[in-house]
């Protein structure tokens, strides 16, 4: 059903009569709000200003966060310019930079205040059970392209960290009650406090259960999630050299999703629904020394479990991490190092989907960084340079340097450029384990009918098996930008060209001599024996690190502060993808494509207590086999007292019943169409 546009434009007018305290950021500047003067950490390992940082970074603002109306990450993370976020369904989600987005992205680095969540078997993220209170969110920062020198492997088209705000900022109480037209409930509830005069702490809670999708592809929607939560944090500061950061929490999920896949001994791939259960649990400490004014070093040590159990795979996963890291000053110079280790313990059960060829257990990866800035003339020109040798299990030693320079000519202009290199290492599907993925018809095979219904029908086996000569994939990047800021405007384009080499892709060599003896025995008139025959015989697709792609493209982001009550932000994102392949292999997902992707983002404050935010997505893209579609996102608030708050949002209004993510080509994955959602929310603060 597409939602009439007279039921939202009231929302641009209402004026009720109470009045009450103003919100909280109307003092902010443009810069402040916009992301350009706040101090980043995830582009330098350092605090820095995202203005000054030779990178592509967006800092999405706790601001934004909460006037968008957004209840998960993903719905935030459709605010930042230059990220491709595609919904699925009611509970997937696609997302990626600088590249083509699946459901598993594997190119893009998900933290947690610095925690990875990386799962080895997919190297990407669940992001339909990643479970971040919004309310406690301090940004999100979101660095375009490599980030490979800092963090690591897989951190090829960009980096997400979300940071979570320190307790002695959340103390006393919040709660939260979310409904609408496809959740049920999504209650939120917090409480903090102080723990001596050293430290303080908060513990939070979280339940959701929504509806499923209005419309399916194959299937009727199943999309439903029943999920719950429990967590903590607490900071301490014992003295004015040391500080301390403990944090968990717990995730139970169970999402209700359709699937395609092999699931009986027909061997035809069709479509079915099943649950997805997962627990997710994380711990993090960690523990910062300012040696002198000059040097710092930080310890920071942390585990993940993430536990699933769906009809074609169970995984059990935990993982540590202990990172180690010092940065000093030096006259002009600036350097930091660091080491770090991670070791992972796996264990997942095989089924009719998947077996594997070699049982890992565990796979360990260690390895150190080095950066050095220089200050090559004071307060205008900086030269970054540094590397990131790792270890890991399956390839070895791989080597990430980077080189970046920073041109400040004046206080409100900054060029910067970076030559970059980084790797994606093999997840374990590509390196170790086969899929049964379809079952392929012997008359499409042999294209022409042997004149026996049950050989012509016969469904010959197929599976995508892993390649234990799988490389990691290179890539070489080129970056420009250009960042200009005023008291009311700013400013920040970025371009970019990559390189890749090593690129996995599907080797589709059915190896046509296995059926030789087949036709002899078909020619001899031998058909009982043709049809046994048929059943031990299966074919196998392998992965194979064969092709090269190239990634061109720009970001566009234009700030202007109209007034002190309003605020609005134009974005225009360009990537031209494209793949050189060999013969007889194909992509694993996505081919050649063009992405275009414009929004418009405004922050309107009226009546000291009541805000309107909106932003407008125009998407173009020729890589997920859907149609172009443009959706406006609007929330309306109010801050009745200064304990009670409400809000009004409309979520991808005015696209109708769409469908965002449509790669046929995915293994397993089925979406939905997306509609129009309302939610109503009700805050309090006590």
């Amino acid at each position: 059903m597409k939602i009439s546009q007279r039921l939202f434009w009231p929302l641009l007018f209402v004026c009720p009569l109470i009045m009450a305290e103003p919100f909280e950021d109307e003092d902010l500047d443009l810069d402040a709000l916009m992301g350009m003067d706040v101090q980043a950490t995830s582009a330098m390992k350092r605090a820095q200003s995202a203005f000054d940082t030779a990178s592509s970074i967006y800092v999405l603002s706790k601001e934004q966060i909460t006037k968008s109306g957004a209840t998960s990450v993903p719905e935030a993370l459709k605010m930042v310019p230059g990220l491709i976020v595609r919904q699925l369904d009611n509970n997937q989600w696609a997302i990626s930079s600088r590249g083509i987005a699946s459901r598993f992205s594997s190119k893009l680095l998900v933290m947690i205040d610095g925690q990875s969540l990386y799962t080895p078997k997919f190297a990407a993220v669940y992001w339909e059970t990643l479970n971040v209170p919004l309310y406690d969110i301090e940004r999100i920062e979101v660095i375009r392209g490599q980030g490979g020198l800092l963090w690591g492997s897989n951190a090829n088209n960009g980096v997400i960290n979300i940071i979570t705000k320190n307790s002695i900022d959340t103390r006393g109480g919040y709660a939260n009650v979310t409904t609408g037209n496809q959740i049920n409930v999504d209650a939120n509830l917090r409480y903090g406090g102080d723990i001596s005069n050293k430290g303080s702490y908060r513990v939070y809670g979280h339940l959701k259960d929504a509806n499923e999708s209005k419309k399916g592809i194959s299937l009727p929607p199943n999309d439903t999630t029943k999920q719950h939560s429990l967590g903590f944090r607490a900071d301490f500061t014992p003295s004015d050299e040391w500080s301390a950061l403990l944090q968990g929490d717990i995730t139970r999920s169970k999402l209700g999703q359709n699937y395609r896949g092999v699931i009986d001994e027909t061997n035809a791939n069709i479509a079915f629904s099943d649950d997805l259960k997962r627990t997710d649990s994380r711990i993090m400490a960690r523990l910062e020394n300012r040696m002198s004014p000059d040097a710092n070093q930080m310890l920071q040590i942390s585990w993940l479990k993430q536990n699933g159990s769906q009809n074609y795979i169970k995984e059990d996963f935990q993982s540590i991490d202990i990172d180690y890291q010092m940065n000093f000053i030096y006259q002009s110079l600036q350097l930091d190092w660091g080491l770090n280790y991670r070791y992972n313990s796996i264990s997942f059960a095989e089924s009719v989907f998947l077996d594997s060829d070699k049982d890992f257990d565990n796979l360990t990866q260690y390895g150190a960084l080095v950066q050095a800035q220089y200050n090559v003339i004071p307060d205008t020109l900086d030269f970054i340079i540094g590397t990131k040798l790792d270890h890991n299990d399956l390839t070895g030693w791989e080597n990430q340097p980077s080189a970046r320079l920073i041109y400040k000519p004046a206080d409100s202009n900054v060029v910067w450029g970076a030559v970059s290199r980084s790797v994606r290492t093999p997840t374990l599907i590509e390196f170790n384990d086969n899929f049964k993925v379809n079952g392929t018809k012997v008359i499409n095979l042999a294209g022409i009918s042997s004149g026996f219904e049950q050989i012509d029908n016969y469904r010959i086996p197929t599976y995508l098996n892993g390649n234990d000569n799988v490389k990691s994939e290179n890539y070489l990047s080129y970056e420009l930008g250009y960042r200009f800021t005023t008291k009311d405007w700013s400013l920040d384009l970025s371009s970019y060209y990559t390189d890749a080499k090593n690129v996995a892709v599907i080797d589709m060599n059915t190896h046509a001599e296995q059926f030789t003896p087949i036709l002899d025995l078909f020619l001899a008139g031998r058909i009982p024996e043709v049809f046994q025959a048929l059943t031990m015989t299966r074919l196998d697709l392998d992965f194979a690190s064969v092709a090269d792609t190239t990634t061109k493209g720009f970001d566009l982001v234009v700030s202007w502060q109209l007034g002190d009550n309003l605020k609005t932000e134009f974005g225009y994102s360009y990537t031209d993808y494209n793949y050189d392949l060999p013969p007889r292999v194909e992509p694993a997902i996505g081919y050649d494509s063009k992405n275009r992707q414009l929004f418009v983002k405004t922050d309107y404050t009226f009546l000291a207590d009541h805000s309107v935010f909106a932003t407008l997505r125009a998407v173009n893209s020729n890589a997920y086999n859907t149609d172009n579609y443009t959706t406006l996102d609007i929330s309306w608030n109010w801050q009745a007292t200064p304990v009670w708050s409400t809000a009004i949002s409309g979520k991808n209004l005015f696209a109708g019943s769409h469908i965002e993510y449509n790669n046929t080509r995915e293994t397993y994955t089925l979406p939905n169409y997306i509609d129009e959602c309302i939610t109503f929310t009700i805050s309090a603060n006590f």
